[in-house]
């Protein structure tokens, strides 16, 4: 049962993630990327704090070695959600969506480097099929695209910001795999929304004065401040909570698959609700990295075998 609500949480964090880059999109139209970032965070830091402050959450800091959870911050959500947010401003929802599809691949290739998790020849066969998978819909993206992208609403620099926050993504995963030794799921989380907040609305404050913008909370339909929900409490709070939660439970690479079906709804609901187009580029483009995904993390025969065999206790909570 245990390892059946980590796949549930799994599930369902991909979702929330899956339908963000379309809901970001919306949000986009009515705020600037760093106050939209700037109302998303602090917006679930608010929702934590005060569900710490009525007992529902337990946070506790003191005496944990807080340079790891720093390391984590600064990759998810302050770079991470940095390069995503800028090129969601010139990229498709869709495109973005596969591009981050292949995180489960650079997770296991960055698991093998600094985790010491070993690669099959298979795996190693899957991640260089997900990497050109993705080179792919770049390369199709940018001949097909015609002027500035109006074929396809990419651009160079919406795609390179987007392979950033892929590279984010990654490195996220490894060293929220090593804050969960000391830290919960809803300390690392919570730390994670503080982090953004402070940084993001440093950010939003400049920028408004450089350009003049009015007051923040003045703008935007109720359709906006609703993305601004929608990303604060349910991609933030309830998303970075499951995501931190199977990272605790699973290996990296292991967690990272779940970004195959936030791939799909990212995908699916681009172009069912915004009208992205995809052509036969893209296709295969996704095609490629759902099968170097697959090959990545398909369990060997080994793995799928009946344990006779004490399990370690590293590798049985």
């Amino acid at each position: 049962m245990k390892r059946f609500a980590v796949y549930i949480a799994g599930i369902v964090w991909a979702t929330i993630f899956g339908l963000s880059f379309l809901v970001t999109k919306g949000g986009l139209e009515a705020f600037s990327p760093f106050e939209l970032l700037f109302l998303r965070f602090t917006l679930a830091t608010l929702v934590m704090t005060v569900a710490a402050r009525l007992g529902f959450l337990k946070l506790s800091f003191k005496g944990k070695p807080m340079g790891v959870l720093l390391v984590c911050c600064l990759f998810q959500p302050i770079a991470y959600f940095a390069c995503e947010t800028l090129g969601l401003v010139e990229a498709a929802s869709s495109t973005a969506g596969l591009i981050l599809g292949a995180n489960p691949a650079l997770v296991a290739a960055l698991g093998a480097i600094m985790l010491k998790e070993k690669l099959s020849a298979r795996q190693t066969a899957g991640l260089v099929v997900s990497v050109a998978g993705v080179a792919f819909i770049v390369i199709a993206g940018r001949t097909g695209a015609g002027a500035a992208g109006a074929a396809t609403g990419d651009s160079l620099k919406g795609v390179i910001l987007i392979m950033g926050a892929l590279l984010c993504a990654g490195f996220f995963n490894i060293f929220s795999r090593r804050a969960s030794a000391s830290f919960s799921p809803v300390e690392t989380t919570f730390a994670m929304m503080a982090s953004g907040a402070v940084f993001f609305g440093i950010l939003a404050v400049v920028q408004d004065r450089v350009t003049g913008a009015s007051g923040i909370l003045s703008r935007g339909s109720a359709q906006a401040w609703l993305a601004v929900a929608y990303l604060g409490i349910l991609s933030s709070v309830v998303a970075f909570f499951l995501v931190n939660y199977t990272l605790a439970k699973l290996k990296a690479s292991q967690s990272a698959v779940f970004g195959t079906l936030t791939t799909l709804i990212a995908l699916v609901a681009g172009v069912l609700l915004r009208g992205e187009s995809f052509g036969v580029a893209k296709a295969a483009g996704a095609l490629m990295i759902v099968a170097g995904v697959w090959a990545t993390n398909r369990p060997s025969k080994k793995e799928l075998a009946p344990q006779t065999a004490e399990v370690p206790p590293e590798d049985g909570r």
